[in-house]
């Protein structure tokens, strides 16, 4: 089953897509900030991600730019959900963004389209919990907060 992590600081909307996500087959997994949402990635290497981008803690850009700089999360597919940072956004490199706001066919027509795309070959960078130490994501972990 795929998972798709969602992070996202207002509850209703977060909810909204985790429901929509579930109903539609997906194990969906929330986080109500970046910080929350960078630990979760690191812990269980999400298949996507969704994230705002204004956020407390760390924002959206933070998280993007903390885990496409390790190994095991740099080729999760990551989609901003945002209504203003479009630009900034493509700029940074993301694999996607849905504007604020957008709709249920919005968001799964996004997903597919990047679990359609080819994965990496190249081991060194493909994204595999065993490709990684428990003492690198540690590390990284205490290193972000």
């Amino acid at each position: 089953m795929t998972k798709v992590l969602v992070i996202e600081d207002n509850n209703l909307i977060r909810e909204t897509v985790l429901e929509i996500l579930e109903w539609h087959g997906f194990e969906a997994v929330g986080a109500q900030n970046g910080q929350v949402g960078l630990k979760i990635a690191l812990a269980q290497i999400p298949d996507l991600i969704l994230s705002d981008v204004m956020m407390p803690k760390l924002n959206g850009f933070e998280v993007f730019a903390t885990l496409r700089s390790h190994p095991a999360t740099a080729n999760i597919p990551f989609i901003f959900m945002t209504a203003t940072e479009i630009e900034k956004a493509l700029e940074l490199g993301a694999d996607g963004y849905l504007q604020k706001p957008c709709s249920a066919t919005q968001i799964l027509a996004a997903i597919a389209n990047q679990l359609e795309k080819p994965t990496v070959t190249n081991l060194k960078y493909q994204k595999s919990q065993t490709n990684c130490e428990e003492s690198n994501l540690k590390l990284l972990l205490e290193n972000c907060f």
